[in-house]
């Protein structure tokens, strides 16, 4: 856990989606305190069409380029730590590829850890 879908325009080199995942990775590292080896994403190009935005929301500018980060993790991270995830995965994917913090945004969705399984039919999470 987390699994992260990430849905950005289909026009995206194999290098920039790379960089923006392995942005989201090491901030959930960072962050969250994940393991390393705990990286189960899904990248979804979407055509230009597809993506469906305002020029400007909540006095944020958005471009061509905007990406949508879906978080689905367990529960128990403070605002705090949220807070810091969605800045920290901001920075980096901006820091990195031509997408700019106004383009990344985030959902972050919690569920229990019933809800997991990572093979074999098996929750693991559950002691």
């Amino acid at each position: 856990m987390p699994f992260v879908n990430i849905y950005l325009p289909s026009g995206f080199t194999q290098q920039v989606k790379t960089k923006i995942s392995l942005s989201v990775h090491e901030s959930l590292i960072s962050v969250f305190k994940i393991p390393e080896k705990d990286y189960f994403q899904v990248i979804h190009p979407v055509m230009a069409e597809h993506l469906i935005y305002p020029d400007n929301y909540l006095d944020v500018q958005h471009t061509a380029n905007l990406i949508y980060i879906q978080v689905i993790c367990g529960p128990g991270r403070s605002i705090e730590m949220k807070q810091a995830l969605y800045a920290l995965i901001a920075e980096k994917i901006a820091a990195s590829t031509p997408v700019s913090a106004n383009d990344v945004i985030i959902v972050l969705t919690e569920t229990g850890w019933e809800n997991w399984s990572f093979g074999q039919g098996i929750a693991q999470m559950i002691n």
